[in-house]
């Protein structure tokens, strides 16, 4: 059947417009009115993070219940600093001077202690997005991609649940881990000691991260002095307390009385001890041998590092950092679902460095320990939950395997090249058209009279 359209005499039907998946227009619309498209859509996701974190605020937790609101009580019952003096948390005395002002402002204000705690940790999200951000900044020059890596850290799930939901203090400490990464990328050294110290400080799972000092100074990068800094600011920090009466041998011990403090292999962490069920009598013949087993591991990859001469470029010192931080929660015994929170934060800074080679490897740690989260979301004893584990933890330490591996394997590439700090495409800008040229007008060739004929003028007349 021949279409309407070919027969002659007929009008040629009008086909629909195409519409356009992209129209350029757009942006010149949106800066015409003062709008900027970039700006818009940072701001709307940073309100989406904000919001998140406002849906949690009367979320409270088992932590909370049991450990932070208890201290809190015993601050205030013993005069606010003079409790520091006694041994009442098992948590380190900088984040004790924290919760001290915390309950004092609790009890001076009608602010909510809950609120109070969950607003310190949401501060920290937010320094930890911002190093995070810098961090992917010295690898891309455009500032749209160093917003994408601070956003992205602001948004994970497992840091909105952390701080904003389980009032915990993660992210104070990773935020100094990141925060001395950065300067340490950097080359201030000194600035990136001081950070590293107020880390683990905090926290003892910062450690996590430092055998990449280890391999630095074995590498000649940075000095034994520089190292220095980092038990400086530890005891630094102890004194307030030791001045409030507490033993300097607690303050200086704290780590190692709380390691005894819990006796399982794992605490709903994807661990190698997952698929590792022994008896109660031997758990601390584990304990010991995944304590020495993960030492071994650290110095065998220092070793590698080392050994092989690998450039230390700012693209290696991350996958490094980034290894250790995946690599040490893995093989130690008695790990939490929280403790991997460094890794979660470096996977997505590595994947930046390397879009095209580490793309899955924050999206198979953050299902991993999201998954992980899920026991505390659910009621054991609810009839549609009978199961005491809803989470196959052996599958959840296979991805988290996979994640270690693919890292690891990047570092270790002999043929790695260190990716050059990437400009900005800019448009070159038009050049102001050149006014036309005039030519000169012609001077008038004055007449030239022939030789001949200027003598003949110039002689006098001959009389006869």
């Amino acid at each position: 059947m021949i279409r309407a359209a070919l027969i002659p005499g007929r009008p040629r039907p009008r086909h629909k417009r195409r519409l356009s998946y992209y129209d350029p227009t757009l942006v010149t619309r949106f800066r015409a009115r003062g709008l900027n498209p970039d700006s818009l859509l940072l701001l709307s996701l940073i309100a989406v993070a904000a919001l998140l974190r406002f849906s949690g605020r009367h979320w409270v937790a088992g932590d909370f219940s049991v450990f932070i609101q208890p201290w809190s009580r015993y601050i205030a019952a013993h005069g606010y600093f003079a409790a520091l003096s006694d041994n009442f948390a098992d948590y380190n005395v900088p984040y004790l001077y924290l919760l001290t002002l915390l309950t004092w402002l609790h009890t001076h204000t009608s602010i909510s202690l809950l609120y109070l705690v969950k607003g310190l940790s949401m501060v920290f999200d937010v320094v930890l997005a911002y190093y995070a951000a810098r961090i992917v900044g010295l690898r891309w020059a455009d500032r749209r991609i160093a917003a994408l890596g601070g956003l992205v850290v602001l948004l994970l799930p497992t840091v909105v649940i952390n701080s904003s939901y389980w009032a915990q203090c993660d992210s104070i400490y990773t935020a100094f881990t990141v925060a001395g990464l950065y300067y340490l990328l950097r080359d201030r050294l000194w600035l990136s000691m001081l950070f590293f110290g107020l880390a683990i400080a905090f926290k003892l799972q910062a450690i996590f991260v430092f055998p990449l000092l280890l391999v630095l100074l074995l590498a000649g990068r940075i000095k034994l002095r520089h190292l220095t800094v980092i038990p400086a600011v530890y005891l630094t920090l102890a004194i307030p307390a030791w001045l409030a009466g507490r033993p300097l041998r607690d303050l200086v011990l704290i780590y190692a009385d709380q390691s005894a403090e819990y006796q399982a292999l794992s605490k709903h962490a994807p661990t190698l001890f997952a698929f590792i069920k022994p008896a109660a009598g031997v758990l601390p013949y584990f304990r010991s041998a995944g304590v020495l087993f993960t030492a071994a591991a650290v110095l065998v990859l220092a070793y590698v590092v080392v050994l092989r001469r690998i450039p230390l470029d700012r693209l290696r010192i991350v996958l490094l950092a980034t290894t250790y931080s995946i690599l040490v929660p893995f093989l130690l015994p008695g790990m939490h679902e929280r403790y991997f929170m460094q890794a979660e934060v470096l996977t997505v800074i590595a994947a930046l460095y390397l879009p095209r080679k580490l793309w899955p490897v924050p999206l198979l740690v953050q299902v991993a320990s999201l998954m992980c989260y899920v026991p505390y979301f659910l009621d054991p004893k609810h009839p549609k939950n009978p199961m005491p584990e809803p989470v196959n933890y052996q599958l959840l330490a296979v991805l988290m395997l996979a994640a270690l591996l693919i890292t690891g394997a990047n570092l270790l590439r002999p043929d790695q090249p260190a990716p050059p700090r990437t400009e900005p495409a800019v448009p070159p800008r038009p050049e102001p058209a050149a006014p036309p040229r005039t030519e000169p007008a012609a001077r008038p060739v004055p007449e030239q009279r022939s030789p001949e004929t200027t003598v003949a003028v110039l002689q006098p007349p001959v009389v006869i």
